[in-house]
């Protein structure tokens, strides 16, 4: 597959946490990586569309950060951020299944004119309903490099089970053939999580999307459920419940 082209990622996300107890998972999911064409709806297979009901499909709503919507939207923060020699994004997430959506973390990946990547938004939702940004990017306007650790605070509530202190550290790898994206959290207090996303590039064609439904049905529905599962195992284990914050004033860090 060539770099910029879009497609279907077999992916492993993986948890684990260690303090105050130990738990860990993994998990199947399959992500779309999408193009600008099929971002702007000009093109797809017959079962995805964007902005528009289908079998499988995203909506322009399903995404987006306070003052930052759409691939426009990116690329003019890239711009004001200061990153240059972006020819093309790639946007990495979770589409709906059946009508239903929930999307823990998506990705925004800014491409040079050599596949380099010059950037990434991660884009994270909690269970709120809440979104924020975390743009990634190498020191003095750099590519990204697969070994190039991105630390951003943490700003943003997303488990109930941590406070909002400490910080993120990102790595991220994208080629032809795979995507992987690492974060590794550290509160600060000696506690954290490490997490990953890794997976295989397939391309995006109806029988990917009718193989990607076969392995896993109820899609985003499952997601939501496995994750309310797993914070009920952390509660009912004497993990301490935190109470949601104000949010923060930005919506991208």
């Amino acid at each position: 597959m060539d770099l910029a082209e879009a497609g279907l990622l077999r992916a492993r996300v993986f948890h684990r946490r260690t303090v105050p107890v130990v738990n860990q998972f993994t998990y199947g999911l399959d992500y779309l990586l999408l193009d600008e064409a099929l971002l702007e709806g000009r093109r797809g297979p017959r079962l995805f569309s964007y902005d528009r009901a289908n079998l499988v499909c995203l909506f322009r709503r399903d995404h987006g950060m306070r003052g930052c919507q759409g691939v426009d939207g990116v690329r003019q923060f890239a711009i004001d951020a200061g990153i240059s020699g972006v020819r093309s994004v790639l946007f990495l997430s979770h589409p709906r299944y059946w009508g239903y959506t929930f999307n823990p973390v998506s990705f925004w990946f800014l491409l040079g004119s050599r596949g380099n990547l010059r950037g990434v938004l991660a884009e994270v939702h909690n269970t709120y309903g809440e979104r924020h940004g975390y743009l990634c990017r190498g020191d003095a306007d750099t590519d990204i490099e697969p070994d190039t650790p991105i630390r951003a605070r943490k700003c943003f509530h997303v488990s109930p089970f941590f406070d909002v202190c400490g910080a993120y550290t990102f790595t991220f790898q994208l080629t032809p053939e795979r995507v992987a994206v690492r974060i590794i959290y550290d509160d600060g207090k000696g506690g954290g999580l490490i997490t990953s996303l890794v997976g295989a590039r397939h391309p995006l064609t109806d029988w990917t999307l009718l193989q990607a439904l076969g392995r896993r049905p109820l899609g985003a529905l499952r997601t939501s459920a496995l994750i309310h599962w797993q914070a009920l195992r952390l509660w009912s284990r004497g993990v301490r419940f935190r109470k949601r914050p104000a949010l923060p004033d930005e919506g991208i860090t």
